[in-house]
């Protein structure tokens, strides 16, 4: 009975091991936003609206809520054929980390403070192109947590 007891407690250690350390939480900028707009046009104007997409074309990662623009620059930088990816490493903060994800075709923006336990976000930038307005084309803006750690075995 002991060492089935000892046979069941080693597998259960060894799932949670395989499986802690696939776990981590994953916060990402959506690629569009929907944009309600209101404009207020001048004697003899009138308004339309634009028929393209809110994209995604800037993410900014900051120490603390946003309001205190305390943006941070990526720590490392690489390039590849048709990318530019920029990667932050994230310390543990008392203060924490907020993730902004801004638009093409918009001033809206969309802010999330990110999980304690996020360590890295990257950015991955298509390469040389632009949207019309100027503002990076980013195929994605992700910030991750460390994986769980392992339980130790004894």
């Amino acid at each position: 009975m002991r060492a089935q007891r000892s046979r069941i407690a080693l597998l259960v250690a060894l799932c949670l091991a395989t499986l802690g350390g696939m776990a981590y939480a994953q916060v990402a900028c959506p690629k569009n936003i929907s944009v309600d707009q209101k404009a207020t046009a001048p004697n003899d104007w009138g308004v339309d609206y634009s028929k393209l997409p809110a994209a995604l074309s800037s993410a900014t990662i900051f120490d603390g809520p946003p309001a205190e623009q305390a943006s941070l620059k990526y720590d490392d930088q690489r390039t590849t054929s048709n990318s530019v990816i920029q990667t932050w490493a994230l310390p543990a903060s008392v203060r924490g980390y907020w993730l902004v994800c801004g638009y093409t075709n918009t001033t809206a923006q969309l802010e999330r403070k990110l999980p304690n336990d996020a360590r890295t976000c990257e950015v991955v930038l298509e390469k040389g192109v632009t949207f019309g307005d100027g503002g990076a084309v980013i195929k994605r803006a992700r910030c991750t947590s460390s994986p769980a750690p392992s339980p130790v075995m004894q």
